[in-house]
């Protein structure tokens, strides 16, 4: 069996969305060919832990640890918070008047600690990976990112040990939505855009989760990408019945950001209860993760707090059978801001696949020609409603409503088996056997 060095930053006990991808391919690498050997910090400053994440873990895999120095304390305590603070999305979920402080923090992060906060980390791995690789040898090494300094730990071992190298994208880099929202000097964007185009055109093998992304780093980098996008796990809702919930819930999981605050969602409830057409005592509101204010905000005004339900965290032991039992599963695409490069067209909240793999309906907001509503499209698993087409979306909402007081059981049949992680690791096994081949 062939053996894969992988190199990852968000790995177990590390919570949400961020090891999902990296503990199912292991998982199912074995299936395929190959044996994993995972390379993780030791003591990563993950926002949320989750011990459940674990059990996706084949017996006997090969972990690596090493310490990392994350600066978020030093962060913390410029922006006047305690030194072990939670790290919180500083973009999509905003804090409390930020203020001079926060600034600073962000500008140092922006300027020297490139190409992200884990930069420490890199020259202390690529010395112990050395030493490691030297005596266990492997026949490809994948790198999983962002952050994109799992891509430079990769970049410097494959140009000194010639071993084959893919390198797994999560996101885009310079091209991501809030990269110019970074206060970085010139000479700083310079060495992003530097390092990005020796990643693209060193690597071995380039894959992006999404296809629109996918043509953006072809245009950057002039060459091929592969698509292989998140997934779900069947093994995760077996034996987890299809039931009629209680109430009609609508449920979102997972961080929603002041720019996928779904304001015209809450305004259609609310008009749908004054119009007699949804009885208020009978919808609930699901969510958990990080929450901007703006959302709560948003809730209240539309005269349902009193719906809502709000949980910080859930863990994955208890996920899906939460998604299993809601009527209305939540996708939102964040939206453009003025003045700002957006390629949310691209933006894939890997969420919609656990979605796909519940089979309850999914409720897309967000633009109608993007890559999400494609795949919801193309499996069947719900509709897409782009930001302003509230009249097409009080309709789905009192269509799906009826069927739920008329005792149905809201299930979905999709075509999505294509996204299962066992059929993507399939296909990641195959770049890997084409590029290792002697």
């Amino acid at each position: 069996m062939k053996r894969v060095l992988y190199i990852a930053y968000y790995w177990p006990p590390c919570g949400g969305i961020g090891p999902v991808r990296n503990t199912k391919f292991t998982k199912y690498f074995r299936t395929f060919g190959w044996e994993p050997v995972i390379y993780a910090p030791q003591n990563a400053q993950y926002p949320v832990t989750d011990e459940s994440t674990l059990k996706d873990l084949p017996a006997g895999v090969e972990i690596l640890r090493t310490p990392i120095r994350e600066p978020y304390g030093l962060f913390n305590v410029i922006k006047g918070k305690k030194k072990n603070e939670a790290v919180k999305d500083v973009f999509l979920v905003k804090e409390k008047g930020p203020g001079l402080m926060h600034q600073l923090g962000l500008w140092v992060r922006a300027n020297f600690f490139i190409p992200d906060a884990r930069a420490l980390w890199i020259k202390p791995s690529i010395n112990y990976l050395r030493s490691y690789l030297k005596e266990h040898p492997v026949d490809a090494i994948i790198s999983y990112g962002p952050p994109h300094s799992m891509h430079l730990i990769a970049l410097a071992l494959h140009k000194e040990l010639g071993i084959p190298w893919l390198s797994d994208w999560q996101d885009p880099w310079t091209e991501i939505d809030y990269y110019e929202k970074f206060p970085m000097m010139n000479s700083a964007k310079r060495q992003h855009e530097r390092l990005e185009k020796e990643v693209l055109q060193t690597a071995n093998e380039v894959v992006m989760v999404s296809k629109s992304w996918c043509k953006d780093l072809e245009q950057l980098s002039g060459r091929n990408v592969h698509y292989i996008p998140f997934g779900y796990d069947a093994d995760d809702f077996e034996g987890i019945p299809h039931e009629r919930n209680t109430n009609f819930t609508i449920t979102h999981f997972g961080t929603l950001g002041n720019d996928r605050n779904p304001v015209m969602l809450w305004e259609s409830i609310q008009e749908l209860i004054h119009e007699n057409l949804i009885h208020k005592n009978d919808i609930r509101i699901h969510l958990a993760g990080q929450v901007d204010g703006s959302v709560f905000q948003s809730i209240e005004h539309s005269g349902l707090k009193e719906q809502l339900i709000y949980e910080h965290q859930i863990n994955k032991s208890v996920l899906f059978h939460y998604l299993r039992k809601s009527e209305l599963l939540l996708v939102l695409i964040n939206k453009p801001e003025a003045g700002l490069r957006y390629n949310n067209r691209g933006r894939i909240p890997a969420k919609v696949f656990e979605c796909i793999g519940a089979q309850r309906p999914i409720l897309v907001i967000g633009p109608p020609d993007g890559d999400v509503a494609n795949i919801v499209r193309e499996t069947k698993a719900g509709i897409n409603v782009d930001y302003q087409e509230k009249d097409v979306l009080k309709q789905h909402l009192t269509s799906l409503y009826i069927q739920w007081k008329n005792n149905a059981v809201m299930q979905q049949n999709t075509s999505g088996e294509i996204y299962s992680f066992e059929y993507l690791c399939k296909q990641m096994s195959e770049i890997l056997n084409n590029m290792s081949k002697d």
